[in-house]
């Protein structure tokens, strides 16, 4: 069984003292790539540091929505840096978070115009994060020539629908496998072809791990969900979520 932790911020501190631990033991669960973005840029530029330690490591850099009201020139021409780099995957994450509002909407808005547009000229993926701002998240997204992931998805099957049809997978994690989640039902009619799994790790440990810092090798609880809920084989799930991301990374 060949897995992709499509977000998992292997750089946080958190991690700092048993990576390699953590690394191994996703390892023994099937886990063969991650995916780690930033969300600021010394966040983002420690991503490429251990992408540069570990071949199965890939980075992202971008500004989130957390951050946008300090985004400025300097900032702008840090993630032109970070495209340059050889193994960035995509610039994220970034978006829109409406539910913890740290910096104005209108701010998080211009920025995440921003790094779409630089994301569209030099045809990158993206990482989305949108927190109770789905609507405007998928308006603005729409204007760009840009594809990518709505990570950690907590939209509805209809947004969904359209979120894949201009090209963008739906990340699912360890929120989905919460009792009582608002997902649960899109993910049942969301085809498997426009899914990609991930942990946010060290953040939202899947069921029954709630509780305790999320890992890599916890993404087979959320496998094994996705598979009960779709009557699938979880080797089947597994198989075509890793290329789904392989695909939208062009790992």
């Amino acid at each position: 069984m060949r897995i992709c932790d499509s977000h998992c911020h292997l750089q946080d501190h958190k991690f700092s003292r048993d990576l390699q631990e953590v690394i191994h033991t996703a390892f023994n669960v099937g886990v063969e790539c991650f995916i780690v973005p930033g969300w600021d840029i010394q966040s983002s530029k420690d991503a490429i540091k251990l992408s540069n330690m570990y071949e199965f490591i890939y980075p992202a850099g971008g500004i989130h929505p957390h951050d946008a009201k300090k985004y400025n020139r300097n900032a702008e021409d840090a993630i032109k840096e970070f495209i340059k780099e050889e193994k960035i995957m995509a610039i994220g994450e970034i978006g829109l978070d409406y539910y913890r509002d740290l910096s104005p909407r209108n701010v998080q808005r211009d920025v995440f115009k921003r790094q779409l547009k630089l994301a569209e000229q030099n045809n990158i993926p993206v990482i989305i994060h949108s927190r109770e701002s789905m609507e405007d998240a998928i308006s603005i997204v729409s204007a760009y020539k840009v594809t990518g992931v709505f990570h950690d998805y907590d939209g509805t099957i209809e947004q969904a629908n359209r979120i894949i049809k201009m090209g963008y997978k739906v990340g699912i994690g360890g929120v989905a496998t919460y009792k009582n989640s608002k997902v649960n039902m899109a993910i049942k009619n969301i085809p498997l072809e426009g899914i990609i799994v991930e942990t946010d790790s060290p953040y939202l440990s899947p069921h029954p791990q709630r509780g305790r810092r999320n890992e890599p090798a916890y993404i087979i609880y959320t496998l094994k969900w996705i598979a009960e809920v779709k009557s699938l084989s979880i080797d089947d799930v597994a198989e075509t979520t890793y290329n789904n991301t392989r695909s939208l990374f062009r790992i």
